[in-house]
């Protein structure tokens, strides 16, 4: 079989956290080179990098080095400490030092050691291999403890992260044409809870069991949910924010990320506002816009480091000031034009390639339309500045009276009708989101129809969002998206939680909306995406009870309900990766 083989080389601060074994007799130190450094003992380091105690494997064998130490010019007969004890020790405080505990001690059946290094009195140094052989599929680490006796020379660490090659399935999957029946799946994966690799366990069977060359994987994008946008005071503006959660998978993206890639499963990283008064509605669009591009530049920066396929924005939790009085430094009122300048420049950074294929899109740029302030036609603001409304809002139609309008609406509307800001209105008219974007996504507890329908004079308009017509709307809108939280019933099985997956259609039915009415709107308005969230680990038993998962359920239901005639099948597939508990088992 042949394999596709990925590895990452960090050098590290904070090496102390991967010193001890038993009774905590391994230095760990970071071994000094030979760039003019003195060594004043024996060291224990990699031909190829002498500063890093982490290595990467890339399939031949490791050259390491002993050093002689100045003004210890002696006989030394050095050997690996091999005691399995010691080992499983530093492969624990490894995985703490990286942060995700999916590493296992490498079994000694794939790897041989020198039975002794020698180095002789009046020599420099020697070289050595380590070499490994038939590695299995898995993430490993082999931590080098070379002795002296009972004297610890050194440490050094082997990371291998062995994903087998993709097979079982035809990449041609990727030129697939969407459809309603088959649209494009998007899962939205709480990063504090789930392991992302599951989502490239699902696979899609469209024409059933039956048919198993036409095996394909269920999601053609994944989000990983969320960074934050917070503000800094030293900087003056937004800047990216990881938690802990979150910075473990961009850590470790050979281990996360691109398994699902090599399926050709796009990854997205969603950003999300924190409670701190700024969002994407309310950065300066004054003089050179100096924020808006700075911190379009960081998401963009973003994406290029870690090897992502594109972001998800999600003006949600900003904490806009609500007036005049609660604007804090650097952060004022929404802005009219500021999420639309935003975008614009993610777009100029990331152009959209005529032509270009769909299994070469590195640049994808998404919204997820839920947040008040950005085009949400529902709730209680309805705001939909998207629409690009400018008549609306000018002659207070629409919802924009003043006896329905908040402080912060008044004061939009007020710039709105500044003359004095005619220009820049009309360089804001020029940017038309709908074309920008390649996908938007509503909250069908949001309802999933705002894309659509508003009333100006004795006329219906077919659109709340600037160039996004019905065509473009099949393509790039996705009318439903469900919150797939699990919960256990009182009975001990699975379901989803009920506010999130509606049966009916209340208590408020202004905003909520059923699944299957939400469903019938995406088979009538005839959309091909669709997105869910928060897809969650199902173990396969659970304290001595077998658990049945329901979303290999809940996708062909919705295949079915949105026309198609096939009998597709959906299986999980490999392994079922458990490093993260949802908050449902806890």
């Amino acid at each position: 079989m042949k394999y596709s083989i990925i590895f990452s080389l960090y050098i590290l601060t904070g090496l102390f956290l991967l010193t001890g074994c038993q009774e905590e007799t391994l230095v760990a130190e970071v071994p000094q080179g030979q760039d003019g450094i003195t060594v004043l003992t024996p060291k224990f380091v990699s031909v190829k990098d002498a500063s890093s105690m982490i290595h990467r494997w890339t399939g031949e064998d490791l050259t390491f080095e002993l050093l002689q130490g100045k003004n210890a010019d002696e006989n030394i007969k050095a050997a690996f400490d091999t005691d399995e004890s010691t080992l499983e020790t530093m492969t624990a405080k490894f995985a703490t030092l990286k942060g995700v505990n999916v590493y296992k001690l490498l079994e000694d059946s794939y790897y041989d050691l020198p039975a002794s290094i020698q180095l002789k009195k009046g020599q420099r140094s020697v070289n050595f291999q380590v070499k490994l052989k038939d590695v299995p599929d898995g993430t490993f680490v082999l931590p080098l403890v070379l002795k002296d006796g009972a004297t610890e020379i050194g440490v050094q660490y082997v990371e291998i992260v062995k994903n087998a090659q993709v097979t079982g399935f035809d990449m041609n999957w990727l030129d697939r044409v969407p459809s309603v029946a088959e649209p494009r799946f998007v899962a939205s994966v709480e990063a504090a809870e789930n392991d992302l690799r599951n989502l490239g366990n699902y696979m899609l069977y469209p024409e059933g069991l039956s048919r198993p060359e036409l095996k394909r994987p269920l999601f053609d994008m994944t989000v990983i949910f969320s960074a934050n946008m917070n503000y800094d005071e030293g900087t003056a503006g937004p800047v990216l924010f990881y938690n802990e959660d979150v910075k473990k998978i961009l850590d470790n993206r050979d281990v996360f990320v691109k398994p699902l890639q090599d399926k050709g499963i796009k990854v997205l990283l969603s950003v999300l506002p924190n409670h701190q008064g700024i969002g994407f509605s309310n950065m300066d669009i004054t003089g050179d816009r100096a924020m808006i591009k700075n911190f379009a530049k960081e998401i963009y920066n973003a994406i290029q480091k870690y090897g992502l396929d594109g972001v998800m924005l999600d003006d949600e939790y900003a904490n806009y000031p609500g007036g005049p009085e609660a604007e804090q430094p650097g952060r004022p009122m929404i802005q009219m034009g500021s999420f639309h300048f935003l975008v614009k420049e993610l777009r100029d950074l990331m152009p959209v390639v005529e032509g270009q294929a769909w299994k070469d899109r590195h640049n994808l740029l998404t919204l997820y339309n839920i947040g008040p302030c950005s085009n949400s036609g529902a709730g209680e603001r309805k705001w939909a500045l998207f629409s690009n409304r400018f008549e609306d809002i000018k002659e207070g139609e629409n919802g924009w009276t003043e006896d329905r309008m908040t402080k912060d609406q008044i004061a939009l509307q007020s710039w709105v009708k500044n003359p004095d800001n005619q220009s820049v209105l009309d360089e804001i008219g020029q940017i038309k989101i709908g074309e920008i974007f390649d996908f938007i996504w509503n909250a069908n507890y949001s309802r999933g129809d705002n894309y659509f329908y508003y009333i100006r004079g004795n006329s219906s308009v077919k659109t709340w969002i600037a160039g996004m017509d019905e065509a473009v709307a099949a393509e790039k809108f996705g009318v439903a998206s469900f919150e797939m939280s699990l919960q256990f019933s009182e009975y001990g099985y699975l379901e989803h939680k009920p506010e999130y997956w509606l049966k009916q259609e209340w208590p408020n039915p202004s905003r909520l909306e059923a699944l299957e009415t939400t469903l019938k709107k995406q088979l009538d308005s005839e959309q091909k995406t669709m997105l869910v969230f928060n897809m969650q680990y199902v173990p396969e038993n659970w304290k001595g009870r077998k658990l049945t998962n329901p979303y290999p359920t809940d996708f062909p239901y919705f295949m079915k309900k949105l026309g198609n005639k096939k009998q597709p099948v959906v299986q999980f597939e490999g392994t079922n990766y458990d490093t993260l508990i949802s908050s449902y088992l806890r």
